[in-house]
């Protein structure tokens, strides 16, 4: 079997699948489930003192696209799921119950934070450190905050304060501390930087977006009436961006892939980007925890397929393969083709084409090679697969 095991500081994981903060990692039932998923950790839902944070809303949840869900395609979940609703000292009673549980598998918790000012952010630092935490996941992410309050995505998007925060629970811990990133409004890679110079052992890049959906037949936002978090598989590719850019500023410590975790190819693509590990949590709420035992068996398949006995084997090694805006070649000459057996004569193709190469003739649809600019968007578009593609 491959090697799957990564290190973050001097706590070793026994494979790259930590299963995100949320509903998935939150009450007893939860938790047993993410022990004995074979995750190498969990991150349990956020504890803070604020009370209205701990207040779930309800309804609080809203799919748009839910049929994409079992093609692992480009679905939405939209959210106002707040904070742990525990407070936070009886919470840390339970924490280091399940922490004895978890180790007896070999699976790490990890405690997720997020405070207000330095003497929450130093109350919560201390109460995890000593009730079972095996490292520390400080929440400046969180998209469920108000203006002007220093918590969550507001914090986060402020990296001087990212790095006083940092700063401050690194003095009061021995445990590992993670940062994990807002991924809009800001530019990551500088908060990340502020983080690891406070003392961040690993960062998250990144989460959950904010969002609004409205109903426009009352005119008013969704269900529960205001903004709510923003996310699905369809934040891989901008995962992979800042996994790159990431990589290519060459931060020093463990990068974490966070959001957008659909599929065991998305969780090989997020190492080949420079992850050391992933974070899943969308992907545990339409699937159930026992998607991680089909990935990793799926992860060992793809390693041996290829010869690779550890994650080091090919971590990083798509990023030196990314061409550069500038280096994209302009001037090879393709153009595209349409099978006239495989057409099924929708017209899509037709109507779509910014060039007007393509007509019908004789009944059947073809294109003009002198007319088409190579630009492929009748491939893309075409579901039969009719549409062909080729170099001149």
């Amino acid at each position: 079997m491959p090697d799957l095991k990564i290190k973050i500081k001097d706590v070793v994981l026994k494979n790259p699948l930590i299963i995100a903060s949320g509903t998935p990692t939150y009450g007893s039932s939860m938790v047993k489930k993410c022990i004995r998923s074979e995750a190498a950790a969990f991150v349990t839902k956020t504890l803070c003192y604020t009370e209205w944070l701990q207040r779930q809303p309800r309804p609080r949840w809203h799919i748009e696209h839910p049929e994409a869900i079992d093609n692992s395609g480009y679905f939405s979940l939209y959210s106002t799921e707040r904070l742990n609703p525990t407070p936070p000292e009886e919470y840390a009673k339970k924490m280091k119950g399940y922490a004895q549980e978890a180790h007896d598998f070999d699976v790490r918790v990890i405690a997720s934070i997020a405070g207000t000012d330095p003497e929450t952010w130093a109350r919560l630092t201390d109460l995890v450190t000593e009730n079972g935490a095996d490292l520390i996941e400080l929440n400046l992410q969180c998209p469920h905050v108000e203006k002007g309050q220093p918590t969550g995505m507001v914090a986060g998007r402020d990296p001087e304060l990212c790095y006083s925060i940092l700063e401050l629970v690194r003095k009061r811990t021995p445990l590992p501390v993670i940062g994990k990133i807002v991924g809009e409004g800001v530019d990551p890679i500088q908060v990340a930087r502020r983080m690891i110079a406070g003392g961040a052992d690993a960062v998250v890049i990144t989460g959950r977006f904010q969002g609004l959906y409205l109903d426009i037949a009352t005119e008013k936002p969704l269900h529960w009436g205001g903004m709510g978090g923003y996310g699905g598989f369809w934040q891989a590719p901008i995962i992979r961006k800042w996994l790159v850019r990431a990589s290519e500023a060459n931060l020093g410590v463990p990068v974490i892939g966070g959001a957008g975790i659909g599929t065991f190819e998305d969780v090989i693509s997020y190492i080949l980007c420079g992850a050391t590990a992933v974070q899943t949590c969308a992907a545990i709420i339409v699937y159930g925890h026992k998607i991680i035992k089909r990935w990793l068996r799926q992860i060992s398949g793809w390693m041996d397929a290829k010869g690779y006995r550890s994650l080091a084997d090919f971590s990083g090694r798509s990023v030196g393969k990314i061409i550069a805006p500038s280096q994209i070649p302009g001037d090879v000459p393709y153009v595209s083709r349409i099978d006239p057996d495989a057409c099924q004569k929708c017209l899509r193709c037709l109507e779509a084409c910014p060039y007007e190469a393509i007509a019908v003739v004789e009944k059947k649809l073809v294109v003009d090679p002198e007319k088409c600019d190579g630009c492929r968007l009748c491939v893309a578009l075409c579901q039969q697969g009719a549409a062909e593609f080729y170099q001149k």
